[in-house]
């Protein structure tokens, strides 16, 4: 039996790794897991003699990768942020680190085309666009019908909070938004006195019928590398639960919706609410943009086409 090792951060994303252990382990492999919690020496240990090990996101310096490199038959690279960059921009050592990483795999996957793109810079082969996808047998499809109270939902974590600051002042405080509520799900709440706005605590659980309980999905965006780096996992978890979504047109989501068929792109806060407004006054519209959303999904970002594929791909390294 070949053994896979997946080393990740400290809070793996089950969306981008863990989904695809039940495929490798249906095609033979015993699948382990292990996280940046654990110290460097015990990590080597467990990773020796292994036959694949894959690293999700993580940065290492030319000694620890040397010693890891020669521990494993083959490596593979993931990664599904500007890793190079950092969230403050440029860096030196991470971008040094990075490319590295990326010689020294035997395949690397990158979570759109601008990460794609920025693996390119150093190799030219075994590079693979590999989105994050959702297993779409577990998302159950909205019933878009007329409602007194449009809910417009953002889905996350305390640290793309930041994000919807950008919509605070002319969206989330509108006077204009009569019957409109905008609901965060996360492990934080965005600080907002405004009336509108109503919180519901992210649990692992409930997360498909927190998505159902929104009528229209939101993704601000911000026009800067880390943004380009980002997968857009928000808009497919949205798109997969049957929404029509809204997003600033940068990076990923340009690639995920098709203004005005799945979804809208949206520059300016004008924008914005003029796609609130049209989306919250037709149901139909929501019906049939939900409809191509989640079609999109099904046939390009779900396990079902992807876990076959990046199953092939390990299996043949």
């Amino acid at each position: 039996m070949k053994r896979i090792v997946f080393f990740t951060h400290q809070n793996p994303q089950g969306y981008r790794i863990q989904q695809y252990f039940p495929f490798l382990e249906a095609c033979g492999f015993q699948v382990e897991l292990l996280t940046s919690r654990m110290s460097f020496l015990k990590v080597v240990e467990q990773i020796r003699s292994a036959d694949v090990l894959y690293i999700q996101r993580l940065l290492f310096n030319p000694l620890k990768l040397s010693i890891i490199r020669a521990s494993v038959k083959r490596i593979v690279y993931d990664f599904d942020d500007a890793v190079m960059h950092g969230f403050r921009g440029d860096s030196t050592t991470r971008a040094r680190k990075f490319r590295n990483m990326v010689r020294h795999a035997d395949a690397v996957f990158c979570g759109n085309n601008f990460l794609f793109q920025e693996a390119k810079k150093h190799r030219a082969d075994a590079i693979y666009y590999v989105p994050t996808v959702v297993n779409t047998d577990e998302y159950p499809v909205k019933k878009h019908s007329e409602t007194e109270q449009m809910v417009v939902g953002w889905i996350g974590s305390r640290s793309t909070l930041r994000y919807l600051v950008d919509l605070e002042q002319l969206v989330l405080n509108a006077s204009d938004t009569a019957g409109v509520i905008f609901k965060i799900v996360a492990d934080k709440s965005l600080n907002t006195k405004a009336a509108n706005v109503v919180f519901e605590k992210w649990a692992a659980d409930q997360e498909k019928d927190m998505l159902n309980s929104f009528d229209i999905g939101v993704m601000p965006l911000r026009d800067d590398i880390w943004s380009r780096g980002k997968c857009g996992l928000k808009l497919i978890q949205y798109m997969a639960s049957g929404l029509p979504s809204i997003a600033h047109p940068f990076g990923v989501a340009q690639e995920i919706i098709s203004n005005g068929v799945n979804g809208m792109l949206r520059r300016d806060i004008d924008g914005w609410k003029e796609a609130i407004e049209v989306l919250s006054s037709d149901t139909q519209k929501r019906a049939i943009m939900g409809k191509a959303a989640r079609d999109v999904i099904e046939e390009r970002y779900s396990l079902r086409v992807w876990g076959p594929r990046v199953v092939e791909i390990i299996e043949n390294l």
